[in-house]
């Protein structure tokens, strides 16, 4: 997706998270006065735009955590949840774990920013089977789904950089983009949620003890 077609969709997903109406054949008209492009592409591009409106649609009618993290203190709600969705990126976290509010701080504007992707968190020690299935030893821990498989998982920061004790957004979104789980890079990095989404607890070191 260019980024172009991006800034049609955020202009969309910002609507509908402030709860505005937006009709997306104005916007899908501003992509055809673009002349950027040769006109056979035009269609194509249009239609791509299409499914993804129609993917924000149906992520907004299907509950009221749309845009956000989902929290869950109970991981048999979590798998059901992760079974049942194209894409969902699950954090174990501890509270009080300075990396883990800073992948949490990251995940919540991932939410908001990619609305079709399933975002969910939930505490290590409310996970036992989940924690013992996945060999958690350290945290923050990140696992990607694909229709309720693994398609990859985050131990720490690793991957992410050459800060151990940071990470910028762009190179979290990245490495969704190289998995398939996103199609487009963020263009406006504003927030348009007015509540927090993330962990503001006292920071301590980040190893699991289990």
């Amino acid at each position: 997706m260019d980024n172009k077609q991006a800034q049609l969709v955020e202009q969309y997903q910002e609507a509908k998270l402030q709860g505005d109406y937006v009709d997306d054949d104005d916007l899908l008209e501003l992509l055809d006065e673009d002349d950027s492009v040769l006109q056979q592409y035009r269609a194509s591009r249009i239609q791509q735009l299409s499914q993804e409106f129609k993917a924000i649609d149906d992520a907004h009618s299907s509950g009221s955590d749309f845009g956000s993290v989902q929290h869950f203190d109970n991981e048999k709600k979590l798998m059901e949840t992760v079974a049942r969705t194209d894409y969902a990126i699950v954090h174990f976290y501890q509270p009080g774990f300075a990396k883990c509010n800073i992948m949490n701080n990251k995940l919540s504007l991932l939410a908001e920013k990619h609305l079709t992707v399933k975002v969910c968190s939930i505490k290590a020690e409310e996970a036992p089977f989940l924690v013992n299935k996945l060999n958690v030893k350290v945290l923050p821990f990140v696992v990607i789904y694909k229709s309720g498989k693994e398609l990859d998982r985050l131990v720490g920061f690793e991957r992410l950089g050459n800060d151990p004790s940071n990470f910028s957004y762009s190179s979290l979104e990245a490495m969704l983009l190289r998995l398939g789980v996103l199609q487009r890079k963020t263009i406006n990095f504003a927030s348009t949620n007015t509540g927090s989404n993330t962990h503001n607890d006292d920071d301590e070191e980040s190893d699991l003890d289990l």
